[in-house]
């Protein structure tokens, strides 16, 4: 193997497109390329501190990343050689149970030409005739034809006879919303907005009610905040209380439909959520605004929305307007409301991706949750993103008692996607 020819073929790989958008599997062949060029084979666990961020605590007998995507590669080198070389052209493969790149060479011998005859001076006196073609031909042709026609058939028969709702289904799966998601080996994290409760104590020690702080939302917070006033240590009890908006069930029976696609999807709660899961899997947040925590303070950096002064208010800081939510928490009775949906899309820290699905409250996050479940609403929101892989939206929802009777889009801004994981919150 030479490395001029590996580096050479390396580069027509990359240029073919074959390695997709930038992410995990293009760091990975960047990195076993750099690695065999200087003659080395890394072991699994090297490749999955330095390619995928994992730690140090990391199990590759538990965790196959690594091997799922070095199959995926070896499949990408295989058909990239298939697509684009001939049989004497050397080709980049992965050896089978190896993590490194080497040269195969192709077929040691070309074929050649034969050589044309030399052109006579006159006519040959004997014309041959050309044997007679071979009478199973004769009716090749029709029967070809006639196959293509039955096949034919039965993909129009399967389209007008299958079910429209699986066709939307496929249609929404494929949008720019879902598809950067459902296209790939990592697995997708719903992360559900949650809230902390807290017992109130009276002097005698007994729990005289449940309350809500909004500066904590987790076992964390609640031992730091202890920590900073340690005369409250008497006036709260922990519980391990969480309880979830009404509109979180909802939104999810819109969504469940979207995900399962055949991907692994787990589900957990803000409050225990584990950063790590930000740089290893896709995140879907479902839930409100208020309820965002640590990832709220990351969107909300570089949204063009800025909280006002409470969550039920959303300033746009580029046009100066003011947007208030006048909605009642659901199962309180009440008119004619008002309320705000948000929406966002954008790169994770490590190539993968986040899907912020929020409101300021219920009705929001419900209309953005149906919004983004049907075929009109993805292609709404990909027709104003004027192709932009991270951007955000807003919508207005107004309705009375508890339903939704009117929304619109409000608008469709992009997002700095790397400013959000590099630049403080």
């Amino acid at each position: 193997m030479t490395v001029d020819e590996l580096q050479r073929l390396a580069e027509q790989f990359r240029a073919s497109g074959s390695l997709g958008k930038p992410g995990a599997l293009s760091r990975l062949f960047d990195f076993l390329l750099a690695r065999s060029l200087s003659g080395e084979a890394p072991k699994e666990i090297e490749i999955a501190l330095q390619v995928f961020g994992k730690d140090a605590n990391f199990d590759v007998g538990q965790d196959s990343v690594v091997r799922v995507y070095v199959h995926k590669l070896r499949r990408r080198l295989e058909e990239f050689a298939t697509r684009s070389l001939t049989p004497y052209d050397s080709r980049i493969t992965i050896p089978k149970g190896e993590y490194r790149l080497v040269l195969e060479p192709g077929s040691a011998v070309a074929p050649v030409a034969p050589a044309p005859a030399p052109e006579s001076a006159e006519p040959p006196l004997i014309q041959v005739a050309p044997p007679n073609k071979p009478r199973w031909r004769q009716w090749l042709r029709p029967a070809l034809t006639a196959v293509a026609a039955f096949v034919a058939g039965v993909v129009l028969t399967y389209w007008f006879t299958s079910n429209p709702q699986d066709r939307e289904l496929n249609a929404v799966r494929q949008s720019a919303v879902w598809r950067p998601l459902l296209d790939d080996d990592l697995p997708i994290t719903v992360v559900v907005g949650d809230y902390f409760l807290l017992g109130e104590v009276d002097q005698a020690g007994n729990v005289e009610r449940l309350v809500r702080e909004f500066y904590i939302n987790s076992n964390q917070d609640f031992l730091d905040h202890l920590q900073l006033n340690p005369g409250q240590l008497s006036n709260y009890r922990n519980l391990d209380l969480t309880y979830l908006p009404a509109a979180s069930a909802f939104a999810l029976q819109d969504l469940v439909p979207v995900l399962n696609a055949g991907k692994q999807v787990r589900v957990t709660l803000l409050s225990a959520l584990d950063p790590r899961l930000l740089k290893t899997s896709h995140v879907v947040y479902v839930g409100y605004i208020s309820g965002m925590g640590m990832l709220g303070d990351r969107v909300f950096a570089q949204s063009r929305l800025a909280l006002g002064g409470s969550f039920d208010e959303l300033h746009d800081t580029q046009t100066g307007t003011d947007y208030v939510s006048t909605a009642m928490p659901m199962g309180v009775e009440g008119g004619a409301f008002r309320d705000f949906g948000y929406f966002s899309t954008f790169a994770g820290p490590n190539g993968n991706r986040v899907v912020v699905i929020s409101g300021t409250r219920d009705n929001g996050v419900m209309h953005v949750a149906e919004a983004l479940s049907r075929r009109a609403g993805v292609e709404e929101v990909a027709r104003n993103s004027a192709g932009a892989s991270s951007f955000e939206s807003l919508y207005e929802v107004d309705g009375m008692a508890r339903a939704g009777l009117n929304a619109r889009l409000l608008f469709v801004s992009p997002m700095k996607s790397d400013a959000i994981w590099s630049g403080s919150p």
